[in-house]
């Protein structure tokens, strides 16, 4: 099984938008595109990187959230017809981000546009109904959380919930019980340490300990824009680079992951690649390990 992983699109553009035609944070934000993020995140660099994961032939796409700038409806609608052109939601998952959910009205255009990718249920109207979502995909167990929610100006953080991870917990139990390949997403980092503290999930000590000595094996995660890893005792967690960035420092990113059964567990391979000036998609790092079926 391949699985694909991107994160931080911000695909919409706000030409169409100024100062002040919005309102609130969204004025921050939107001198924040407008001095800097426009530049950074670049439609053409995106179409390149995508036309890259569509010859990979993944079996899965994994999204962890901030497809637009500011959660304004246009945005939100704009980005549903491109998530269409990444494929059909049966072969991709998303999860919110913090930009996604910009302001107190972004939530419920967000479900309406983009329901069939987030794989939610057609009740409830919470930020987190619905989430944790599991879905079965070969071998795997795929669990999406929604860390994402409005925040206040100058910050970026997000919270779980309460009764999300007990949910979560749940799902945890389950998916272990039957031997599956665990992969957890969601767009913030999901320990404690990993991100300055106005961006952070401010509940991540109790994921730490929900994940902690539980069976999950990989946890996909973006929101720091750029690449890195760190393992969690058996848990390998991995951020990728925004899949729009121009910066020479972090260029657009995603991450293949090759899983293969060996009868006692599962092979994983993961290649990094990124779009290096003058040489296309380049792979820029890998690794491989073994998972255990547990119990």
């Amino acid at each position: 099984m391949r699985l694909i992983h991107l994160t931080d699109l911000h695909l919409t553009s706000l030409e169409d938008f100024s100062f002040w035609r919005v309102r609130g944070k969204r004025r921050l934000g939107y001198l924040s595109w407008s001095r800097r993020r426009r530049f950074i995140h670049r439609p053409e660099v995106l179409d390149r990187l995508l036309s890259a994961v569509a010859a990979e032939s993944p079996d899965q796409i994994v999204v962890s959230g901030d497809l637009v700038q500011l959660g304004l409806a246009p945005e939100i609608a704009a980005a549903g017809e491109y998530l269409r052109r990444l494929g059909p939601p049966e072969s991709v998952m998303l999860v919110p981000g913090n930009h996604d959910l910009y302001a107190p009205d972004s939530w419920l255009e967000v479900r309406e546009r983009w329901r069939d990718y987030l794989h939610l249920p057609a009740v409830g109207t919470g930020l987190t109904d619905g989430h944790p979502v599991t879905r079965e995909v070969g071998p795997v167990d795929l669990i999406g959380l929604s860390s994402a929610r409005p925040s206040p100006a100058l910050e970026a953080s997000g919270r779980l919930g309460r009764d999300q991870l007990a949910r979560l917990a749940a799902a945890l139990q389950r998916s272990a019980a039957r031997g599956r390949f665990c992969c957890l997403a969601l767009h913030h980092p999901p320990l404690p340490g990993m991100i300055a503290r106005r961006k952070a999930l401010t509940d991540a000590a109790e994921l730490e300990r929900a994940i902690d000595g539980a069976s999950v094996h990989l946890v996909l995660h973006g929101h720091v824009h750029r690449n890195c890893e760190r393992q969690f005792g058996a848990t390998a967690i991995f951020g990728t680079a925004s899949a729009s960035s121009a910066s020479a420092g972090a260029p657009a990113a995603y991450r293949c992951f090759d899983l293969e059964s060996d009868g006692g567990g599962w092979r994983v391979r993961m290649q990094l690649r990124a779009l290096k000036p003058g040489q296309g998609m380049v792979t820029v790092s890998e690794r491989s390990w073994r998972v255990a079926v547990e119990g």
